[in-house]
């Protein structure tokens, strides 16, 4: 048995991991022994954000107290703590969303706010996982609060549906996962990135390509890359719009942080090998992704396709295999998370009690009628399309800079391609909401305050993070480069 310890860097290394546990299961009692009253469906959400965002703060403490504890397994260094900023991001974001939403289409599981909690602790431990056994329990510790937010609509078999898929699919990675992991312990001896890293040289070269195939596998799913893409439009689809945005974005963001953390550290010693496979796996996901959403009449289906194109994006930066690809992947995050969650903030207040609008043809005339809703999707679909001066453009400017710099300048001539292949399908909402009669009599809408506030948010990021980079590149781009 090794002989862990546990002492002050310790303590300080799952801090946040620990606050975000405390405050689900505080959320959890006072939502088991108090009824619910017109205050109370507000302050599970409150408790919510308080414990996120300490646990914000506790992420920059540790981040500045040590980079690694337990003997090696764990980190807080910069991608550790920028993975937990953008996760707390998400699911803040996500939090607001639901605030409204969940009580309008008929959700009163009290454990919505916990489960949503119990996620992002085990995103955190995938941000910092330096070791095989601790991603996999982070990626178990998310996995599964995810399967049953997907399916917290009881009512409705989309939803039943959709956390059905999501557990058996994830069960199935999960396998995948734990054999790649036997394979790399058994030809090098540890389950350490220090140590795989260390030992490639030695161990046996079929059985190590063999787990990294394996390992490819379960994180692509995780990821939703193809070909293990084909859970994602219909968990997204099924799931509660709010969850949705949780999933597409801070689930994506931990497991591609975990992605990146493994090929660029343990894996580096084998980039020729493994960036082949990345090279035409994003080719793959960002081509099926953007053509397979040309064709969708749903928003949210077709956000969910968009998101396939998205991971691809960010696999293909991780194929470039260089710290500077890895800086690329954080920022990318980053612009995403706030470009993504507005719009499906946006899909969610265009709708209304029992019309959920997620149709184009329900978005038609919209920017007519709630115009600073439809301005902001505008700016949000841009900025994924990729338009300057918004983030998504300058988030993919890093991606094809990082390519360039590796020499994968075909990669990055296709990533440009589908970059513009993307417009087609996000003009179309443009052109629905700003150039189309509406096909139904307005309904009336209920004041949402929280979840134009969350708007709000997200536009203030996507514009401010176009105009500024620097602030969040520089962190970004020296995190990964400090990564031994």
């Amino acid at each position: 048995m090794i002989d862990i310890g546990f002492g002050a860097a310790e303590a300080w290394a799952i801090a946040p991991f620990t606050t975000v546990v405390v405050f689900a299961m505080g959320i959890l009692l006072y939502e088991t022994f108090f009824p619910d009253n017109e205050r109370g469906v507000e302050l599970p959400f409150w408790f919510s954000v308080l414990g996120l965002s300490i646990a914000g703060v506790l992420s920059l403490v540790a981040w500045s107290e040590g980079p690694a504890a337990y003997r090696g397994t764990f980190s807080t260094d910069g991608v550790a703590v920028f993975t937990n900023m953008v996760c707390i991001l998400a699911a803040g974001l996500s939090l607001m969303m639901g605030v409204h939403y969940m009580g309008l289409i008929g959700v009163t599981a009290r454990e919505f706010h916990p489960l949503v909690l119990f996620t992002v602790g085990g995103m955190m431990i995938m941000g910092g996982a330096r070791d095989l056994i601790v991603l996999f329990l982070g990626i178990e510790v998310m996995s599964l609060p995810a399967y049953v937010l997907a399916g917290i609509r009881r009512q409705d078999e989309n939803s039943g549906e959709a956390a059905l898929k999501y557990f058996l699919l994830g069960a199935f990675a999960t396998s995948f996962l734990l054999y790649g992991i036997a394979l790399l312990y058994g030809a090098t001896g540890t389950t350490t990135y220090a140590g795989i890293a260390a030992g490639l040289g030695e161990a046996n070269r079929l059985v190590v390509l063999a787990g990294i195939g394996m390992l490819i596998v379960a994180l692509g799913f995780k990821v939703g890359v193809a070909p293990f893409h084909f859970w994602a439009p219909d968990v997204y689809q099924g799931a509660p719009t709010s969850v949705t945005a949780l999933m597409a974005v801070g689930v994506k963001a931990a497991a591609v942080v975990g992605a990146a953390r493994l090929f660029l550290t343990a894996l580096s010693g084998l980039h020729v090998e493994w960036s082949v496979a990345l090279w035409w796996i994003a080719v793959a996901t960002m081509t099926i992704g953007n053509f397979v959403a040309i064709s969708q009449n749903n928003v949210k289906r077709m956000l969910a396709y968009s998101s396939v194109a998205h991971a691809g994006y960010l696999f293909a930066a991780i194929a470039a295999g260089t710290p500077r690809g890895g800086g690329a992947v954080l920022f990318y995050l980053l612009t995403y998370a706030f470009m993504n969650l507005g719009a499906f903030a946006v899909v969610i207040a265009a709708g209304a009690k029992d019309e959920p609008n997620e149709m184009l043809s329900d978005f038609a005339g919209l920017g007519a009628r709630r115009p600073l809703l439809g301005g902001a999707m505008v700016l949000f679909l841009l900025s994924l399309m990729g338009i300057p001066p918004l983030a998504g453009f300058v988030g993919k400017l890093y991606i094809i800079e990082a390519l360039v710099d590796a020499q994968h300048i075909w990669l990055s001539v296709i990533l440009i391609l589908n970059s513009v292949v993307s417009g087609y399908y996000y003009l179309r909402v443009i052109v629905e909401m700003f150039m189309r009669d509406p096909t139904k009599d307005a309904s009336v809408v209920e004041p949402q305050p929280y979840l134009m506030v969350c708007v709000f948010v997200a536009l203030v990021g996507t514009v401010f993070f176009g105009l500024f980079p620097d602030l969040a590149l520089d962190a970004a781009r020296d995190s990964f480069a400090a990564l031994r």
